[in-house]
């Protein structure tokens, strides 16, 4: 593999400091003109819509619940990344947590151009200013006389000349605040609300006067919503679901496809030498090379590295690859942890970057990737980054630029930390995955963050842009892991895409794409390792005069709990019929099977309409097993 040249890494960290010093510049303007329309923009503030007392109304669609499937609730890490805030921020307690000092920005949706797109970056999921076109928060802050301020930008550079906004009151002490973003834009360019989609928004919960210190105080925010307008059905449209003086609001789903998704796709080295580029052990990684890196030690974190000479900024890991197809592996995902705060300046302690960069055959040109952000320990987790969704070169980058999707690849480097200074970084692993596959049929698991009894899910599939085609209606939702059978049948073989519905009894619904389609194959499914599956057998299947009864037995050899079983109606499609769990002893089973639990079998009756059904009964895997079992299927006619 070629090195690029010495200058390389330093064009790149230029156009970098380029970036953040223009970042810088928006955010000084913007605070400027915030301080200088002081308290103006204090009829922007709006009331929700009153409804009658004692009604009840579902939760209006909300930006985070419906694409990120995490409601801006501040109960988990995720909700906000802390290395986008002005100021020290921390999540805790079901609240987000803000230093007041100069500076306390947050950036609820964030994107830094030159970047490649990963994660909740806003050029990935832009906000949709004609869906959610109203933000509600509830804030607490200790000051008084002052103002707050909201920014939205359409572009990713964050120029004055794509931005909007307006300030606010800030009242002090708790209060929730509610706004209509289309009543007015008067800041940076008064881009409106509604004028394109929005890859940033921004809200700064106290402007303070330039020169202000640290003012030893907090700001303490309990919940965001970036939501739709209020209307008859949703009066209250600002409200988190909860209980209110005088109404209730009930939740709306928030779906995550948890299967298919790209760390179940084919992973390069695995596939090529046994063993994924996983950096815990010395023989998994024994033939990848490093440059401008010391490495200090290896354990749980993988390799622990510090940056060196003679090209400081610019550390360097060689993974060992021969001739692979681009358009098959097309998953970069790395887990990588720097000790140190977030900082994208190009000085000592700044450049918390990686990069990737690859050579093609046909070329002796490297190819060389765009910015990939990593975040402080905080905020890190292991990072997916699909090589063909978007152009993955730098605008800096070599002619010619071959980029990846439908290349050979012939070698691959992956730069942890372009740092001028001596950062230390742990590297834990690195994979190049293809799509998830299946022969026959797989298994489609999602979850719902806002369960409530009742709810149901529909389950959709199609290859590329064509139409959704409907595999199973009417699932009964559980509290956790759901999972649906999608056997492809007389569908033609494909890359399929999946959908997932789910609808409350409340009448709302939310829908979630997986992040991976699953290329379905023709044929047979090849024998995976199934010791670990859950076990047992449909035993019987009687139409009776309330119903249709399904009994059998069944267990995981994983636990020793009750095994939750799902029933479907596959007559046409595939018809959820609720779920039973085992609970009644089979002395039988236990002689068979000694790792059995005693109280290992099934029982449950079912309505079903009148003709002929085909019934089958899953065993729902938990631990280490790789599948769902089918413990068999029965026709009954029900007369």
């Amino acid at each position: 593999m070629h090195d690029h040249t010495a200058t390389t890494p330093q064009t790149g960290r230029t156009r970098q400091t380029r970036r953040l010093r223009g970042l810088r510049q928006a955010v000084a303007i913007a605070t400027a003109v915030a301080v200088a329309a002081g308290l103006a923009l204090g009829a922007a503030v709006g009331a929700p819509v009153r409804a009658s007392a004692a009604t009840t109304e579902s939760e209006a669609a909300d930006y985070a619940s419906d694409v990120y499937g995490d409601a801006w609730d501040f109960s988990n890490a995720a909700d906000f990344n802390t290395d986008f805030s002005g100021t020290r921020a921390t999540v805790s307690g079901g609240a987000l947590k803000v230093d007041l000092a100069l500076g306390n920005q947050l950036f609820l949706v964030h994107s830094i151009s030159g970047s490649l797109a990963t994660g909740r970056d806003g050029a990935r999921q832009p906000v949709d200013p004609a869906k959610y076109s109203r933000l509600t928060f509830s804030m607490d802050q200790p000051l008084t006389k002052h103002i707050g301020a909201v920014y939205w930008f359409t572009c990713r550079e964050q120029t004055s000349a794509c931005g909007g906004g307006f300030s606010f009151p800030v009242v002090q002490g708790p209060h929730v605040y509610d706004f209509d973003l289309t009543a007015k834009s008067n800041l940076l360019a008064k881009v409106p609300w509604r004028s394109a989609k929005k890859v940033v928004f921004r809200l700064d919960p106290v402007v303070l006067p330039k020169g202000t210190g640290n003012t030893g105080k907090q700001v303490s925010i309990d919940w965001v919503r970036l939501h739709a307008a209020p209307d008859a059905t949703h009066p209250h449209a600002g409200m988190p679901a909860g209980a209110y003086s005088g109404y209730t609001v009930t939740p709306r789903p928030q779906v995550v496809v948890d299967s298919p998704n790209p760390s179940q796709g084919q992973d390069y080295a695995t596939a090529t030498t046994g063993r994924p580029w996983n950096f815990t052990s010395a023989p998994a990684t024994s033939s990848v090379r490093y440059s401008n890196a010391t490495v200090l030690s290896r354990d749980s974190r993988g390799i622990t590295a510090r940056n060196a000479g003679p090209l400081q900024n610019d550390p360097q890991v060689h993974l060992p690859v021969s001739r692979l197809a681009g358009s098959t592996y097309h998953y970069l995902q790395y887990d990588l942890r720097y000790d140190g705060p977030f900082d994208l300046s190009g000085s000592a302690g700044g450049g918390k970057l990686a990069r990737a960069i690859w050579n093609v055959s046909g070329t002796g040109t490297p190819q060389i990737g765009n910015d990939l952000l990593t975040y402080s320990n905080a905020n890190a987790s292991e990072t997916t980054v699909d090589m063909t969704a978007q152009n993955p070169l730098d605008e800096d980058a070599i002619a010619p630029k071959a980029g990846w999707a439908g290349q050979t690849i012939t070698g691959l480097r992956f730069d942890p930390n372009e740092d001028p200074g001596k950062a230390v970084w742990h590297l834990k692993s690195v994979h190049l995955r293809a799509d998830p596959t299946a022969t026959g049929s797989t298994t489609v698991t999602f979850h719902d963050n806002a369960w409530v009894s009742g709810a149901t899910a529909d389950v959709a599939v199609r290859i590329g842009s064509g139409s959704w085609q409907r595999i199973a209606a009417g699932v009964a939702v559980v509290k956790g892991t759901n999972s649906v059978p999608f056997s492809l049948g007389a569908k033609p073989a494909g890359k399929y895409g999946v959908r997932v519905t789910v609808h409350h009894p409340d009448g709302s619904a939310a829908a979630a794409d997986a992040s991976a389609p699953v290329v379905m194959k023709k044929g047979a499914a090849a024998a995976p390792d199934t010791s670990h599956d859950p076990r047992g057998t449909l035993d019987a299947v009687t139409a009776g005069s309330t119903g249709v009864t399904l009994s059998g037995w069944a267990y995981d050899p994983d636990t020793r709990d009750p095994l939750a079983v799902a029933l479907y109606d596959t007559t046409s499609g595939a018809k959820s019929l609720g779920r039973v769990s085992t609970s009644i002893a089979r002395p039988d089973v236990v002689r068979a099977h000694p790792g059995a639990p005693a109280a290992s079998g099934y029982s449950r009756t079912v309505a079903l309409a009148k003709g002929t059904h085909k019934v089958c009964a899953y065993g729902i895997n938990v631990g280490t097993g790789t599948a769902n079992t089918l413990l068999g299927c029965r026709s009954v006619t029900v007369r």
